[in-house]
């Protein structure tokens, strides 16, 4: 079906003709206006010439103790995997992304060759606003008010120094960027390609050039860069280039860069505070058990299983959003699962041993530990797969379940659509990472941590680009960002068989994925459920989230919360008024579309947890004295935060 025109392009083509008339007057304004920005940066930085004939010095000194640096680096760790990582392995990794980017230009080349009006309408509109923006400057320079062609979104930050808008020359670039990155933009969404995740990722593309281009990433077209390198005689860029060294250091030839200070978070300290102890450790998890701090809990306990790929303490990040106190304010006695940090001895390790020797071992654990016969469960992002996948096995292999409801945040089991991840998985992409893995038996979580910050990246990373390397500071600091970049590995096994099975062909909900030759049939499943989606959620969209409810058996409660796949979640208990916000319904069908729910859904303000803790108290039994749910049979082996959690990588 052919998409309508729009009644904007149906302007630009028919009464924004482009107009060439005064092209040589405008170019040589511009040029007037490059020749005085140029003379005014040459006064300026009169007084900083006896100090810039030493930045080449300080250059050669630094560039020269970098060497040494990374020489005494590569002895030391001559031996280490990590130094094995070589260029080409870079190449390789990421061989299949350039071959897709070509793949994408070329078939955008070919529908343009099929209907060429599609190309001509676009760059009849550029061309139009570039006239318009010349003729803008014209008037500008003649003291004459005009309004900006094109303006930034209020959100983007980039331009937020004065000089984007009160020096002409940078003015200049800044809108070019603009109507050239609209350009570019409406292009990708003009062209209908025949695989619709084709064209998403396209799309996709199209915006990381966008924001590789900005000419906010560079020196000579940044007037808050140029001034800041003026100002310091080139000093700015001597620390970015120190910055830029460490990280290399840090993670070599593999994109990583530092979002926040690493010395000011220790998990134990300012991080995962809330007191506990670790009952249970073997080579997958670690079972932490948190201290009541009442005298009374409700009789059922609680195991939270965070996701796999990332560190547990994004459910204790601090006292105000850690969603481990909130239970234990509420009465629920928590357990929660610490998973190892993978390393080559994981390799073998599969969704198989995940389940049995961690979800179920830890049920197992904590139903001896409690007197309890049955626990309910909490789960988030994949680590919901893995406790889906889990209720589907006790189902239909072991023939039982213990598990007496269960709740996921942001969790699929329906990979139709995974969000912008799926710009990462494709044949060629798998069998790359399948390589890198063979050698050391895991995938690096640095590596998945830089791919997810490239699905933002504005903010997550030419935002730091600029800070850390052109501007010489320090980033600031955020504990979700120290979390974040706190990333743990994937075993080998596990990750092939999820990119393969779940990313790439969507086994779960096809009924076609087997553990112990039996299919692990979600339809058996009747646990009750509460479900969490997140409205801005761009790696579990919720209405991916939302769709694959059906394949389950029971009953689900189904909550759409504000914000993303972290904020969204993570919300705390003290927020402030209007900020935000969930949808709840009575008409918990999860046979009707995401949309139709949305529609028959009401609006509440504030966070979703006081609805979801009402609702597992009523899964919760009865309130007892806390002696007697707290059996100890198995004596601590030490204080939580416990030793997995701080592992690094290897």
């Amino acid at each position: 079906m052919k998409k309508k025109k729009s009644k904007n392009s149906e302007k630009a083509t028919d009464k924004n003709k482009t107009n060439f008339m005064g092209f040589n007057e405008m170019f040589e304004n511009n040029l007037k206006i490059y020749n005085n920005f140029l003379e005014q940066a040459k006064e300026t930085s009169k007084e900083k010439t006896k100090n810039s004939t030493g930045i080449f010095n300080n250059n050669l000194e630094f560039y020269n103790n970098y060497l040494e640096q990374a020489k005494e680096f590569n002895k030391t760790n001559s031996d280490t995997k990590e130094s094995n990582f070589t260029p080409q392995n870079l190449i390789d990794l990421i061989s299949p992304t350039t071959d897709g980017i070509f793949k994408s230009f070329s078939r955008l080349s070919e529908k343009i060759h099929e209907n060429p009006d599609i190309y001509f309408k676009n760059l009849n509109t550029w061309l139009s606003d570039i006239v318009k923006l010349n003729f803008y400057f014209i008037s500008k320079t003649s003291n004459q008010e005009a309004d900006p062609v094109i303006m930034p979104d209020k959100s983007d930050k980039r331009f937020s120094d004065n000089e984007w808008s009160g020096n002409l020359f940078f003015d200049f670039i800044k809108q070019f960027y603009l109507i050239t990155n609209k350009f570019l933009e409406n292009l990708a969404e003009s062209v209908e390609f025949d695989d619709p995740k084709q064209g998403k990722l396209f799309k996709f593309y199209i915006h990381q050039l966008n924001m590789a281009l900005s000419p906010s990433n560079f020196v000579f077209t940044n007037p808050e860069i140029l001034a800041k390198t003026i100002e310091e005689g080139g000093q700015n860029l001597v620390r970015g280039m120190n910055n830029y060294s460490k990280d290399n250091l840090k993670h070599p030839n593999k994109f990583f860069i530092s979002q926040t200070p690493s010395d000011d978070f220790e998990v134990g300290k300012n991080l995962a505070t809330t007191e506990g102890k670790i009952i249970y450790k073997n080579d997958v998890f670690e079972l932490i058990h948190y201290n009541s701090d009442g005298n009374q809990q409700f009789e059922t306990p609680l195991l939270v299983v965070p996701p796999f790929i990332n560190k547990y303490y994004i459910m204790d990040l601090n006292e105000k959003k850690s969603l481990v106190r909130y239970l234990i304010n509420n009465k629920i006695n928590t357990f929660l699962m610490s998973w190892k940090n993978p390393d080559s001895d994981s390799r073998d390790f599969g969704f198989i041993d995940y389940i049995e020797k961690g979800i179920l071992k830890a049920n197992e654990i904590i139903c001896k530990e409690t007197g309890s016969s049955k626990i309910n469960l909490a789960s988030y992002c994949i680590g919901g797969t893995l406790s889906s996948m889990t209720l589907a096995y006790l189902k239909n292999i072991k023939g039982e379940n213990n598990i007496n409801s269960a709740t996921f945040f942001a969790s699929l089991v329906d990979f139709e659509d995974f969000g912008d991840l799926q710009m990462f998985v494709s044949e060629d992409q798998i069998k790359s990472i399948e390589k890198e893995m063979k050698s050391v038996g895991y995938y690096d979580g640095r590596n998945l941590a830089s791919s997810f910050n490239f699905l933002r990246p504005r903010d997550l990373y030419w935002n730091y680009v600029v800070n850390n390397y052109l501007l010489g500071k320090d980033p600031p600091s955020f504990d979700l960002l120290y979390w974040n970049s706190d990333s743990t590995n994937l075993a080998e096994k596990i990750y092939s068989d999820y990119l393969r099975s779940m990313c790439l062909n969507n086994n779960l909900v096809k009924n076609n994925y087997k553990l112990k030759g039996k299919i692990l049939d979600l339809k058996k499943i009747t646990t009750p459920m509460f479900h969490v989606g997140a409205i801005a959620d761009h790696i579990c969209p919720w209405k991916s989230v939302f769709s694959g409810l059906k394949y389950y058996g029971g009953k689900t409660k189904f909550v759409l919360s504000s914000s993303g796949h972290v904020a969204g979640i993570i919300q705390g208990k003290e927020v402030k008024p209007g900020k935000l916000y969930f949808y709840s319904s009575n008409k918990n069908n999860t046979k009707i579309s995401p949309d139709e729910w949305l529609d028959s859904a009401k609006k509440y303000e504030g966070s979703w947890w006081p609805a979801w803790i009402k609702w597992l108290t009523s899964h919760s039994g009865d309130l007892k004295n806390v002696k007697a749910l707290n059996l100890h049979k198995h004596p601590a082996l030490y204080d939580a935060p416990g030793q997995y959690v701080v592992q690094k990588h290897t």
